[in-house]
């Protein structure tokens, strides 16, 4: 199978359940794989061996476990396509409706369904990837918003940026924004 229809990935386990210090904490999901302890993102339970049945990208599909035949094998391996397919079928939902969203400058509310797409998880998926451009496009524009609210001291501006964008890069750059107090006076 490895040399027509699969490529085997033997992952380290890490007996280690705390998350590294390392980190980055972002909204936009990243490849599993990558992870500094895969066995951990993948939810590999202490001391057991699994396998996973992933498209190129590390998207889990299936989880046969560790003494799957090779028929059953081979037979998950050939519906991965059709899975993503599907995966990204749903992610091109929600991404038509935060482009309509966005479209009518309603900004906010694409950032709540783009999220939605963000926390499926996957990764590499031609309509996450372009989730991911039209949220930093509108994480871009939300930047250059606290910008200009910070330099005219719109405390008030930046508490809504922050409230309206909760869980988001804009949020935690907004309170830090409101922690400068630089020339800030409530807009009255």
């Amino acid at each position: 199978m490895s040399k027509e229809d699969a490529l085997f990935i033997k992952i380290p386990y890490s007996a280690d359940r705390e998350k590294s210090p390392w980190t980055e904490d972002s909204v936009i999901p990243t490849s599993k794989l990558l992870s500094p302890n895969p066995s951990l993102a993948y939810g590999v339970s202490v001391g057991k061996a699994d396998m996973f049945v992933c498209d190129s990208y590390g998207n889990s599909y299936f989880r046969p476990g560790a003494k799957v035949k090779t028929d059953a094998l081979k037979a998950l391996i050939a519906k991965v396509k059709d899975e993503a397919d599907k995966a990204d079928k749903k992610l091109f939902k929600n991404l038509e409706k935060a482009r309509d969203q966005h479209s009518k400058q309603d900004d906010k509310n694409a950032v709540k369904t783009l999220l939605k797409n963000f926390k499926e998880g996957v990764v590499g998926l031609p309509s996450q990837v372009e989730s991911i451009k039209l949220y930093h496009e509108i994480m871009d524009a939300g930047r250059d918003r606290i910008k200009e609210m910070h330099e005219k001291g719109d405390v008030d501006g930046l508490k809504g940026i922050a409230k309206d964008y909760k869980g988001t890069d804009l949020e935690k750059e907004a309170n830090e924004a409101l922690k400068n107090p630089s020339t800030q006076t409530t807009k009255g």
